[in-house]
């Protein structure tokens, strides 16, 4: 396995590193040419939805030319190219979770450039899109974290009580990637789905997210405090009910994932912040 990113880790790394600009055409076709990798897993991306709306061009630039460039970089027919894609490709007025065939409609810039990313990356022969939501685990800070450190120190959590996602431990979410890109490398059938759903199973709103983290840890849930989306006045629009399901991930891999509540206690015991 070998890691690419615009910086080697400060500490090394567990495995081989490269380190590439994906902005820059040249540098990645230097970088990725002499790999000749089997599979690419390609999860970089300008993932702040505000950033993106006040820097569209850079949304674009980030999301778009790195997959674009990354592509131009590769051997289509023999590497297997699997993009990590968003829920936020999706309005969220379906009500319900959204699965593979329903037709995504972004709101904001973030969305809209991944989507014009995942349409990029289903144009090679050999690649597939997986779409995930609302990550915590290892790594930079996330809700997750920000809600333990709050509630621990007796501080107080605003959460949303109209924005439905899926949260998602990235332990089980780089499980099922790895079993997937096992099982398409085995046996690649171009007539199989090329879209995947990975989610923990379930949705939750944020503020039910907070509540099951505080309980977790102990803390009293009056420090949990529910807001509506429009109380916080954010440049990006995000869809009240972006969870998702999937219709192919258990036919292709033989199973779905563990329920998000039951992900996010392993994580938090993961952490030793709960027994």
């Amino acid at each position: 396995m070998i890691g690419l990113s615009r910086r080697a880790p400060a500490d090394g790394g567990a495995t081989r590193h490269v380190a590439c600009d994906l902005a820059e055409a040249a540098a990645t076709a230097e970088a990725l040419r002499p790999l000749a990798p089997d599979v690419v897993l390609h999860a970089q991306a300008m993932a702040d939805v505000d950033q993106c709306e006040v820097e569209p061009d850079a949304a674009w630039r980030e999301n778009v030319r790195t997959l674009e460039h990354l592509v131009a970089s590769l051997d289509l027919e023999r590497t297997l190219l699997i993009f990590i894609s968003t829920d936020q490709v999706f309005d969220g007025t379906k009500g319900t979770a959204y699965d593979e065939t329903d037709a995504p409609h972004p709101l904001g810039a973030y969305g809209r450039a991944k989507l014009a990313a995942e349409q990029a990356a289903l144009r090679c022969p050999r690649s597939v899109v997986v779409r995930t939501s609302t990550l915590f685990g290892e790594g930079r800070m996330n809700f997750c974290h920000h809600i333990v450190a709050r509630v621990t120190a007796g501080e107080p959590v605003e959460a949303f009580t109209d924005q439905v996602t899926s949260p998602t431990y990235t332990e089980d979410l780089a499980e099922a990637l790895e079993e997937l890109s096992r099982t398409l490398m085995t046996s690649w059938d171009p007539t199989r789905p090329r879209l995947f759903h990975i989610t923990n199973s379930g949705g939750a709103s944020r503020v039910a997210f907070a509540e099951r983290v505080a309980e977790l840890v102990g803390a009293p849930r009056e420090l949990i405090r529910g807001i509506p989306m429009a109380a916080q006045q954010r440049p990006a629009k995000r869809p009240p009910y972006s969870a998702l399901t999937s219709r192919y991930l258990e036919h292709t891999i033989g199973r779905t994932l563990r329920r998000w509540d039951d992900a996010v206690f392993a994580y938090l015991r993961h952490r030793h912040w709960v027994d």
